[in-house]
């Protein structure tokens, strides 16, 4: 069966319900289905007319038609800021909430921003564009998993000892950390993320990569915020953190380690390393940026808009929750 009704078919119909032919003839007779003729004959108020319903139709047909969904320039210069300063398109979707709380001409969705940057007509702003999204990717790929080698570390307490406060988030100051290996393994950076806040932390490690000199390094970045932010700390299985009781003993934080092969049990830590790979990209050279550096790509990542703050950040979140 036809899937539209044409004018001529619109025609024959009127003529069928002139004559007053059952709808289920008029149905076999046009090769439609009953529930079309009954839902034609509803386009019109009153007696049927075959003109009218076909300037329904068409006006239904050029209505219906896909349009671009971003025109409001005041909205398209908002995402394309926003983009440029590496935010996600589903935390511009959510931020638009925040600061447009009236005005309902600023929203759009994830997936519409998406499809704005990837349909763009212009390859360079594209591209421009493409490169601030976190993959920078051509295509929208999904992420393959990688891998990343263990060490074996003594006296060390399991992440199935960590008590349940930790577990559930409920309270700030618990960590989670690791290591981003840097060009040629010659250079890495330490990553530190707030469980609960999700407040990030590089620890330069200029001082040296090894283990000795990696714990030093996060003593003394922890040395520098607030007690009521050092409770534990959750690590991977790296070597780098083989002096964890020293750390203990020097930050009163207890390490917990993560299983082998395990990088969703410290979640937070390694989306967090994928955001840093964005100022950062594999083959980075750690030892030609400054601790100044360092410190531009914290302020970004902690004055950006988080989906489980409710899209506030996490120094908006600790300001106004622990610090007011």
């Amino acid at each position: 069966m036809a899937s539209r009704i044409n004018l001529l078919e619109r025609e024959t119909l009127f003529k069928l319900l002139a004559e007053k032919i059952p709808i289920a003839a008029i149905a076999k007779t046009l090769s439609h289905h009953r529930s079309a003729i009954y839902k034609e004959i509803k386009r019109v108020l009153g007696d049927y007319s075959p003109s009218i319903a076909q300037n329904d139709a068409v006006l239904k047909s050029i209505n219906s038609k896909k349009k671009e969904k971003l025109q409001n320039e005041i909205l398209k210069k908002y995402i394309e800021d926003k983009l440029k300063l590496l935010w996600s398109p589903q935390q511009i979707s959510n931020r638009l909430k925040i600061d447009f709380p009236n005005d309902t001409n600023m929203r759009v969705c994830t997936e519409t921003i998406y499809k704005f940057i990837y349909k763009m007509k212009n390859h360079y702003e594209k591209y421009q564009l493409i490169k601030c999204l976190r993959r920078r990717k051509k295509y929208r790929y999904s992420r393959k998993n990688k891998t990343e080698k263990r060490g074996k570390i003594p006296n060390m307490k399991s992440i199935h000892d960590r008590p349940s406060i930790i577990e559930s988030r409920d309270d700030i100051g618990h960590w989670e950390g690791d290591t981003i290996v840097g060009k040629d393994h010659n250079s890495a950076i330490g990553t530190l993320v707030e469980r609960k806040l999700r407040l990030t932390l590089i620890v330069s490690l200029k001082k040296g990569k090894k283990a000795e000199d990696t714990v030093q390094s996060f003593i003394d970045k922890f040395n520098e915020i607030p007690a009521c932010l050092k409770k534990s700390l959750t690590y991977d299985r790296g070597k780098e953190m083989t002096y964890h009781e020293k750390f203990t003993n020097s930050t009163g934080m207890p390490v917990y380690f993560a299983d082998p092969h395990s990088p969703w049990q410290r979640g937070s830590n390694e989306n967090t390393n994928g955001l840093i790979r964005t100022f950062f990209p594999k083959g980075t050279d750690f030892s030609n940026f400054s601790d100044e550096d360092f410190m531009k790509v914290e302020d970004s990542l902690n004055n950006r808009p988080r989906k489980i703050l409710n899209y506030l950040t996490p120094n908006e979140f600790l300001k106004a929750n622990y610090f007011s």
